[in-house]
């Protein structure tokens, strides 16, 4: 009885283990840490920022990485792996800055870019994925803080605000993820979408998930849900989770096609026809995340936990202009 027990106890984490499956063993992606809203003067037009993390431990955490940077603790590389001294990235960021702006940056200027202007962080990461609940597990690999100044954009259409001046501080590659008790919380939920396809060869890591492992992904969460064997619904919020009949309607769009026909004239007539198009496994080409964030001080790093995914699809007019995202549904953990 003791040895069944023990091989039961012995074979819990290799059927946990077996849930789990790769999606890719390396990604790269940014994250906005503000959200950028237009104020509209008489005078001139302005630029305000919103903290879409806790603002006080975000830069708690950056003053930590900067810190041990300055001090040698932890290195940073350059987008080719070489190792970048502190100073000599202070000064590649007031050339920089200089040749955009043509001017000159005090060391004032220089310390106050630093602590107001890090709005941004890229990360390396490898995924995988639970098969019954669908949900990405994320290990941050590496990290970077990015310096953004933005600048106020005029369209047709729109008043937006575009990076006018971006810089990359340095990747980090801490040498483990501890997850020990010395961590700060950076948010409870953080969302964002990312594209995950990329046709660039020299940058294939750059927001792209080969297709080997993504198609399988995809192929079965559709299928899950449909089956209802795991819950979806229409935003993170939603109170009640989509009727199986629901969940096939959001992979349905209608649309209007012209059709040609000749009449016995010989003359072409041309009717509109609406017809019920449905979206495939090859038409999702973004993810859209819910995260728990914290920052480990013992190993100097990301922690990151799941709290919702979505398949998303980008609309397009027929002119080809973008219209906006569309989510299939949301997938959360219980």
């Amino acid at each position: 009885m003791k040895k069944l027990i023990l091989i039961s106890l012995m074979l819990i984490p290799f059927a946990v283990f077996s849930q789990n499956k790769l999606l890719t063993k390396k990604i790269v992606y940014s994250v906005p840490i503000v959200q950028t809203n237009i104020h509209n003067t008489i005078g001139k037009d302005s630029i305000s920022y919103n903290y879409l993390v806790n603002r006080r431990f975000w830069w708690e955490a950056i003053d930590n990485v900067l810190q041990q940077a300055k001090n040698k603790t932890i290195v940073l590389h350059n987008f080719h792996g070489d190792t970048i001294a502190y100073d000599s990235m202070i000064n590649n960021l007031n050339r920089q800055l200089t040749k955009s702006f043509k001017r000159t940056f005090s060391k004032k200027e220089i310390q106050d870019v630093f602590d107001n202007e890090i709005r941004e962080i890229k990360f390396e990461e490898q995924w995988t994925y639970n098969t019954n609940t669908m949900l990405i597990d994320k290990v941050v690999t590496a990290f970077c803080p990015v310096i953004t100044r933005d600048s106020v954009a005029y369209s047709d259409q729109e008043i937006k605000a575009e990076h006018g001046f971006a810089f990359d501080i340095g990747w980090i590659y801490p040498k483990s993820n501890k997850n020990t008790n010395d961590t700060t919380l950076i948010c409870r939920n953080i969302q964002y979408t990312i594209p995950i396809y990329n046709q660039k060869p020299y940058k294939w890591w750059d927001n792209n998930l080969e297709a080997e492992y993504s198609i399988p992904y995809f192929s079965l969460m559709l299928s899950k849900a449909e089956k209802g064997e795991v819950l979806t619904f229409e935003d993170p919020n939603s109170a009640e989770a989509f009727t199986k009949p629901n969940v096939v309607k959001r992979r349905e769009m209608k649309k209007v096609v012209p059709i040609y026909k000749t009449d016995k004239n010989n003359e072409e007539q041309i009717n509109d026809t609406t017809v019920v198009v449905r979206y495939e496994v090859e038409n999702i080409d973004c993810l859209r995340f819910g995260e728990e964030i914290y920052f480990d001080k013992s190993s100097c790093n990301f922690i990151k936990n799941t709290n919702y995914v979505a398949p998303v699809i980008r609309i397009y007019s027929d002119k080809g202009e973008f219209r906006g995202f569309y989510p299939l549904y949301y997938i959360r953990k219980k």
